[in-house]
């Protein structure tokens, strides 16, 4: 089947690029004393977690429980659980998948990880944990340093748990240089980097060993790496329009396959793909293909293309491929991904572990 074939909306991704921005990454690695850990948030399907895998990655990343038990049903056997789990229930659920791969989960609090402690106890396990050190986002973790070093002491002295190392994720920095410019990302990732090298000393000095600090993603990893075991990327291996300035060794393989369908005045045209099929978190999509065209999604199910006549002509029922703004919010709305290799479809690859939000 050719792409002119597929029905549409459709999210499509070009295998070329793919694979390119998978050994981009495997030869940046080359040499370094570095690991891959890709994260299974954006892709959300077990045969592109692979690939990650056959090109150099030791493990995966996932954000959810339900998304670790997509990826055990697919065979992975080294899962990080970058996300802290509380509700009992979905505690449970997660040890049981201890019996069927290794299963890793940060932590922040000393409640959660009693919680876990106990449970595991009760399934006669050990859950290795990793301690989340807020490094400026603001978001979830301890401050680091001896806030830090106190949880490490109170994991140590609990059965079922055993301290692994650090979490150390500057979600905030990936894109950075859009709001606050690279000048600035680049100061404010020194700051990270030593908030993480100085926890890291503290945390040895009180006597704990800290096994891996993991972290660093598609848009920081080139200038944290040094100060970490592990890197935790996930868009680099699609990319979106947002994420393609920030690091621009990587190309932009996903695209959303649009319809035609309308022609209302000379300059704008009417398509087949709204908000449920593209989302615009991070702004409107943008148009492969074509210059100085400008996308908008005014409704649920329709998108706009508005251009200039003398430059641009379209055609109803012409198919277009569009660029999401932001993949991860956009692969969430499809159940499939068109593979596709020099405009033929190789393979229909279903996203398993789309709305898996618990």
């Amino acid at each position: 089947m050719k792409v002119e074939d597929i029905e549409t909306p459709a999210l499509l991704i070009d295998l070329n690029l793919m694979e390119k921005n998978l050994r981009t990454m495997k030869e940046w690695l080359a040499g370094k004393d570095l690991r891959l850990r890709s994260h299974f948030k954006t892709p959300k399907t077990p045969i592109i977690a692979w690939k990650e895998i056959e090109y150099g990655a030791i493990g995966v990343c996932a954000q959810k429980v339900g998304e670790a038990e997509v990826l055990v049903q697919a065979g992975m056997k080294d899962i990080l659980i970058t996300n802290q789990i509380v509700d009992p229930v979905k505690i449970d659920r997660m040890i049981n998948l201890q019996r069927y791969s290794k299963i890793q989960v940060i932590v922040d609090n000393p409640v959660n990880v009693k919680c876990l402690s106990e449970t595991a106890l009760k399934k006669n396990t050990k859950l290795g944990v990793l301690v989340e050190v807020d490094v400026g986002g603001k978001r979830c973790g301890v401050q680091p340093g001896k806030e830090t070093v106190e949880l490490v002491r109170q994991i140590s002295k609990m059965q079922g748990v055993e301290f692994k190392g650090l979490q150390c994720y500057a979600g905030y920095l990936q894109m950075a240089e859009h709001k606050i410019g690279f000048e600035k990302k680049m100061e404010e990732i020194k700051k990270v980097t030593e908030r993480v090298d100085t926890t890291k000393d503290e945390i040895e000095d009180a006597g704990f060993d800290v096994e891996t600090v993991t972290g660093a993603g598609t848009g920081t990893h080139r200038y944290e790496y040094e100060h970490y075991d592990e890197i935790q990327p996930g868009s680099y291996v699609l990319m979106d329009a947002s994420y393609k300035p920030c690091a621009p060794w990587f190309d932009i393989a996903l695209t959303l396959l649009a319809t035609i369908t309308s022609t209302p005045e000379p300059n704008r045209v009417v398509f087949d793909a709204g908000g449920k099929s593209i989302s615009t978190d991070y702004g409107p999509p943008s148009l492969k293909d074509f210059k100085n065209t400008k996308c908008t999604i005014p409704s649920d199910e329709h998108g706009m293309i508005h251009f200039n006549e003398s430059e641009n002509h379209f055609d109803i029922g012409e198919k277009i491929e569009i660029y999401p703004s932001h993949l991860d919010t956009t692969i969430n709305l499809h159940d499939k991904f068109y593979a596709v290799r020099n405009r033929e479809v190789e393979a229909v690859w279903p996203i398993l572990a789309r709305g898996k939000f618990v």
